[in-house]
């Protein structure tokens, strides 16, 4: 069996970079590792946990028993937690993952205790503690360098420095933003034009919420999507909303005339021409007369705004599904 580490501590706000942690450090103590998974905040924490801690498996093949969200866990679990991680088990590999907030200058927020236990020193002395703020301003930049460098990527001069200021500080949406840009990165460069296609961590992402109508894909989250900017929003999101719509509305109609005017990134009009091509004259015009339905319906005091607001989203969604199923 490869070396592994006795037992693991990972202490990130960031779900994603847990995950991915945990990730490599299995893929580094070789093959052979089941998971076993459990959550610490649950509603009744399940003492079979325990039990995975001690016994051996039929065939007894390695495995990592990983706790999930332990930081909230009371001080009886932590003193009960020393038995299990006194000895090295070289079937049983114990990962606890501590996910609450990071304070910039406290350090994260430990639970009470712990690091006074003599295995969390242990573990801090020979490295199987593993501590990150998760995606911040000073962590950006060496966390896409080493992306890039993985992937064999350049940057043209400033974009490296833009492209940190504009990615979203969580590792799930930052990834999906980078894997937008390693796709249009023909030639191995990140060229300034390619960062058209980040989605500012602020504004809606359009294209993806129209797609998702289309779809009619996880309709709770789409609710939701509207609801959070709505809550979100001091000064009212519809209008934001429409101004939104109306450049995606302009682009697609664009892109459906092939409209020679019309400057997007290959990797855009790749994207969003089928979806322009569905819809149609027709299809896009709708998109122009239920913008303007919504904006007038709030200025003549027909409608409030989250009314309007969520008229034109259920509108929207009977417009892109109907184009859908047309085509």
């Amino acid at each position: 069996m490869s070396a592994r580490q006795g037992f693991t501590f990972l202490v990130c706000p960031d779900p994603e970079m847990i995950k991915r942690e945990i990730r490599r450090l299995m893929a580094g103590a070789g093959s052979g590792f089941t998971r076993q998974v459990f959550w610490g905040d649950a509603d009744e924490f399940d003492p079979s946990f325990w039990q995975a801690l001690a016994s051996v498996s039929l065939f007894a093949e390695p495995k990592a028993v990983v706790l999930r969200r332990a930081e909230g866990l009371a001080g009886d679990f932590w003193e009960k937690l020393a038995r299990p991680l006194a000895g090295f088990n070289e079937h049983v590999w114990p990962i606890v993952c501590l996910e609450g907030p990071h304070d910039p200058k406290k350090g994260p927020s430990l639970p009470k205790g712990l690091a006074d236990r003599p295995y969390w020193k242990a573990g801090r002395e020979r490295g199987w503690v593993w501590i990150s703020p998760g995606l911040t301003d000073e962590t950006m930049l060496p966390t896409l360098r080493d992306w890039a460098q993985a992937r064999r990527l350049g940057f043209d001069k400033g974009v490296l420095q833009e492209l940190a200021r504009l990615l979203p500080r969580d590792m799930a949406a930052c990834a999906g933003e980078l894997e937008k840009l390693e796709l249009a990165a023909a030639g191995g460069m990140i060229r300034r034009e390619h960062l058209e296609l980040v989605s500012a961590e602020t504004e809606l992402d359009i294209f993806g919420f129209l797609k998702a109508l289309e779809e009619n894909r996880d309709p709770a989250g789409v609710w939701r999507t509207v609801f959070g900017h709505q809550l979100a929003s001091d000064d009212g999101f519809l209008f934001q909303f429409l101004a939104i719509l109306a450049r995606e509305a302009r682009t697609m109609w664009q892109l459906a005339a092939e409209d020679p005017e019309c400057r997007v990134h290959p990797y855009v009009r790749k994207l969003k021409t089928p979806m322009a091509q569905r819809l149609g004259p027709r299809g896009l015009a709708r998109l122009w007369d239920l913008a303007l339905e919504a904006e007038t319906s709030v200025k003549f005091g027909i409608r409030t705004p989250d009314q309007a607001l969520e008229m034109l989203v259920a509108d929207l969604g009977v417009l892109f599904s109907g184009a859908r199923r047309a085509a």
